[in-house]
C-alpha cells in the first residue's frame, strides 16, 4: 500500500478487495474529512467455478481473479500496492460473546492503546474459553469482533477515548471461522506479492456502510446474500449483538436455472442476474436452440428454491435473534432476484416493505468517483474498505510463531502471551509436570519417592531466550517448545537404605546394615522397588543398638570417636567406637576430671563432617547451620540434573538444622 501527497493534502489510500464466488470487486479510497471517498473500483468474474459455498477451491483460478484487479486499479490509479484488505465469507461460522473488566490509572485519560488492549484481551479470554469447551477450536482462526458495550466504572458508554476513571470493561462478540477458509485467502492474494493489511468477516463489512451507527439501536438483521452464502448479522441496542451463515444462496437458484432449460452454469447465471431487467428472457440451451420465456414464468419455476432460501435466512434470523426483527435490509448480488425479499418477510411475518434491498444510494457519507456498479453487490465492497481505512490508525503487527504468520491488533504493549494466545497456545504447556510418584515403607515408616521434575519448556524470541512476558516488535520470530513431563523414577533399594554402611569397632569394620527383605523376601540391594513395597532390614542405628548386637555389658563404656556415649547416641558412617571396661572407665573419668582449668577451653578451631561420602572440614569457632554448608562447596543448584536429594543424618533437611562434628550430608542429582 502506498500513500501519496496530493493539493488536497496528505492520503493514505487503501486498496480493498471482496473475493466472492463468482466475482472479484477491488477499491482504492481514503478517508477525508469524515468522507470516504471511492477513487477507483473494478470488477473481475472468475473464469470458472473457483469458489463453492464462499470457500475456495481453486486458489490459482482466484488468484489470476485478484491479479486481473490489482493491475486494472493500479494502472488506473498511477499507484503500486502491496497491502489488501480482504473479507471472509462467514462458512462454517462459530460466534461466541465474553466481558472482561481491568483496572487503570483514574489520573490519566484513557488512550486509543489502552482500548485495543482490553478489546485483545477479551478475545483472548473467549477464545481459551471456547477452546476449552471444544477442543476444535484449535483449527479456527478469530476473523472479526464487535464490540457491544463499553462501561467506565460500571457505567455504559458509547465511547472511552479521553475519559478517566477506575475501571474499564468490554462486552464483545467475536466470530471465528475455519483455518482452511483463512489460509486459502491468505494463499490467494500472496502469490501475486500481496500481504493482507486487514481482515474482517463480509457481514462486518456490509452492516458498516449498510447500518449506520444512527438506526443500530433498533432490531435489524442483515443479510447479504452472496452467490455461494447469506451472511447475516443482527443489531439491537446500538451495536451488533450476532451473527450467522447458511450456504444457500444465489447459487442455488442459478443451478435450479441451468436444470430446468438445460443450460450450462454461466449461462444459467447471466439469465439469472437478468430477471430483474427485462420482462422476457431469451437464451439458448446446451443444443444452440434458442429460447423465450417471460421472466414471470421463469420466477414462478423458481418459487421452491426461493422457498428454501427464504426459508433458510427466517430460521437463521429467528434462532439468534429469538424473534422477528423490526426491519431486514437485504444486500449483495443474491438480493436482486425478484420476489426473493417477499418471501423473507412472509417466513418473517413482517409486512413486504420491512424487508428492503440496500444499494450504493443508501450509503451516507460516501463519494463514488470512478465505479460503475451502483446495485447491493457494491455494499459489502464498500464496507470492507471503509473498515480498512477506518483500522489505519491501528494497524496489524506481523510476527512468526514456529515459523507460522500470526497477526496481531497493535496495543503498543504486545508480548509473547499474546501471540501464544492468538494461536491456540497454552501457556500452561511451558510448565513440566513431575513424573508419577509413589510410596514405600522402611521398617514401617512411610517414604514417597517423587517422580522426575522433567524439563520446562522453551521460549525464544529471535534466538534469545524469552518468557511469556517478554515485549515483541513487528517481524519478531517467536520459537516455543513445549515442556517435557517427567518419568516415573526408577528407585532401588540401595537407594534408599546405605547398604554399605558401617563403622569401626575396636579397629575392625562393622556392616551396620543386614537382612534386608522386601515383602518379606530377602533381596539385594539393586533390586527395584514398585508402590506400596515394604522393606525391611535390621541395622545398627544407635548405641543400644550396637549392645544388643555384640551383648556389651551395662557396666562396659562405649566411646564414640572417643567420646562417652549412652545408649540413644546415633552411630554415624565412618564413626570410631571403642568399648572400654569400667574400671578403665573410672580412671580415665578421674582424669579428665583432675585436667579440667579454672577458664573455659577455646573451641576447636574446625570441625570434621563426612559430604558425600567423603570428610569435609569446616570452622569451629562459630555455630553452622545446614544452609552454610553451601559456602564451603561446589554445588550448582541452578542447573538442574534431575532430582535433587538432600539428607542430613539420612533424614530430610532443615535448613536451620545445626551442625555438629560427624554429621553425615549427602547432595546430589538423582
Amino acid at each position: 500500500m502506498t500513500a501519496q501527497t496530493t493539493a488536497s493534502g496528505y492520503k493514505q489510500r487503501v486498496l480493498a478487495a471482496d473475493i466472492g464466488t463468482r466475482s472479484v470487486i477491488g477499491l482504492i479510497g481514503y478517508y477525508e474529512n469524515g468522507k470516504l471517498i471511492v477513487e477507483h473500483g473494478e470488477v473481475e468474474y472468475h473464469k470458472d467455478r473457483v469458489m463453492i459455498d464462499g470457500q475456495i477451491h481453486d486458489i490459482d483460478g482466484v488468484t489470476e481473479s485478484i491479479r486481473a484487479i490489482k493491475e486494472k486499479l493500479e494502472l488506473a490509479s498511477g499507484q503500486t500496492f502491496t497491502e489488501v484488505a480482504i473479507a471472509a465469507a462467514g462458512r462454517s461460522l462459530i460466534t461466541g460473546s465474553a466481558q472482561l473488566a481491568q483496572d487503570i490509572d483514574e489520573t490519566k485519560a484513557i488512550e486509543k492503546h489502552v482500548i485495543d488492549s482490553l478489546e485483545m484481551g477479551c478475545l483472548q479470554q473467549l477464545y481459551a474459553e471456547l477452546l476449552e469447551a471444544s477442543p476444535e477450536m484449535k483449527d479456527y482462526f478469530c476473523i472479526g469482533h464487535t464490540v457491544v458495550h463499553y462501561y467506565l466504572n460500571d457505567k455504559a458508554m458509547l465511547s472511552l477515548l479521553g475519559h478517566k476513571g477506575r475501571t474499564v470493561k468490554v462486552d464483545l462478540i467475536a466470530t471465528f471461522l475455519p483455518r482452511v477458509v483463512v489460509d486459502s485467502l491468505y494463499a490467494a492474494v500472496s502469490r501475486i506479492g500481496l500481504d493482507v493489511s486487514y481482515l474482517t468477516l463480509e457481514p462486518i463489512a456490509a452492516i458498516e456502510v449498510a447500518v449506520p451507527s444512527n438506526i443500530r439501536l433498533l432490531n435489524i438483521a442483515l443479510v447479504d446474500i452472496g452467490a455461494g452464502t447469506s451472511d447475516i448479522a443482527i443489531t439491537k441496542d446500538g451495536t451488533v449483538v450476532a451473527y450467522a451463515m447458511t450456504s444457500t444462496a444465489g447459487d442455488e437458484i442459478t443451478e435450479a436455472i441451468a436444470k430446468a432449460y438445460l443450460m450450462d452454469f454461466d449461462s444459467a447465471e447471466l439469465l439469472k442476474c437478468c430477471l430483474c431487467e427485462q420482462p422476457v428472457q431469451t437464451y439458448k440451451d446446451i443444443f444452440g436452440m434458442e429460447h423465450e420465456k417471460s421472466s414471470d414464468e421463469i420466477l414462478d419455476m423458481l418459487t421452491d428454491v426461493m422457498d428454501v432460501i427464504a426459508k433458510n435466512i427466517a430460521d437463521h434470523i429467528w434462532e439468534k435473534n429469538g424473534k422477528a426483527p423490526s426491519a431486514v435490509f437485504l444486500t449483495g448480488g443474491g438480493s436482486k432476484i425478484p420476489r426473493l425479499s417477499r418471501k423473507v418477510a412472509g417466513y418473517l411475518e413482517l409486512p413486504p416493505e420491512r424487508v428492503s434491498t440496500r444499494d450504493r444510494s443508501t450509503i451516507p457519507n460516501v463519494q463514488v468517483e470512478r465505479f460503475g456498479l451502483t446495485g447491493p453487490e457494491v455494499i459489502t465492497p464498500i464496507g470492507i474498505l471503509a473498515k480498512a481505512v477506518s483500522h489505519l490508525g491501528r494497524d496489524f503487527v506481523e510476527v512468526y510463531v514456529n515459523g507460522a504468520s500470526v497477526k496481531l491488533i497493535n496495543t503498543k504493549t504486545l508480548k509473547v502471551i499474546d501471540a501464544l494466545m492468538l494461536v491456540g497456545f497454552n501457556p500452561h504447556h511451558l510448565i513440566a509436570k513431575a513424573g508419577e510418584s509413589f510410596d514405600v515403607y522402611v521398617n514401617g515408616r512411610k517414604k514417597t519417592v517423587f517422580g522426575d521434575a522433567g524439563e520446562p519448556g522453551e521460549i525464544v524470541v529471535n534466538g534469545r531466550p524469552a518468557s511469556i512476558s517478554t515485549p515483541i516488535q513487528p517481524k519478531d520470530s517467536i520459537a516455543v517448545v513445549p515442556a517435557q513431563h517427567g518419568k516415573r523414577r526408577d528407585m532401588k533399594v540401595q537407594q534408599l537404605i546405605d547398604v554399605n554402611a558401617g563403622f569401626l569397632l575396636n579397629g575392625d569394620f562393622v556392616q551396620a546394615v543386614t537382612s534386608i527383605s522386601v515383602n518379606g523376601q530377602a533381596v539385594e540391594g539393586d533390586m527395584l522397588l514398585g508402590d506400596q513395597d515394604s522393606i525391611t532390614y535390621d541395622g545398627i542405628v544407635t548405641v543400644e543398638d550396637l549392645r544388643g548386637r555384640f551383648a556389651i555389658g551395662s557396666e562396659d563404656e562405649v566411646l564414640v570417636n572417643g567420646i562417652a556415649a549412652d545408649g540413644s547416641t546415633v552411630i554415624r558412617t565412618h564413626d570410631r567406637i571403642s568399648i572400654e571396661a569400667r574400671e578403665d572407665a573410672e580412671r580415665r573419668a578421674e582424669a579428665e576430671a583432675s585436667s579440667v582449668e579454672a577458664v573455659e577451653e577455646e573451641p576447636p578451631p574446625y570441625i570434621m563432617i563426612t559430604y558425600n561420602g567423603e570428610p569435609l572440614q569446616l570452622p569451629g569457632d562459630r555455630e553452622l547451620v545446614f544452609v552454610n554448608l553451601f559456602d564451603y562447596i561446589s554445588f550448582d543448584r541452578t542447573k538442574r540434573l534431575g532430582s535433587l536429594h538432600m539428607t542430613h543424618n539420612g533424614e530430610p533437611v532443615v535448613y536451620t538444622k545445626r551442625m555438629y562434628a560427624g554429621d553425615d550430608i549427602v547432595i546430589k542429582w538423582v
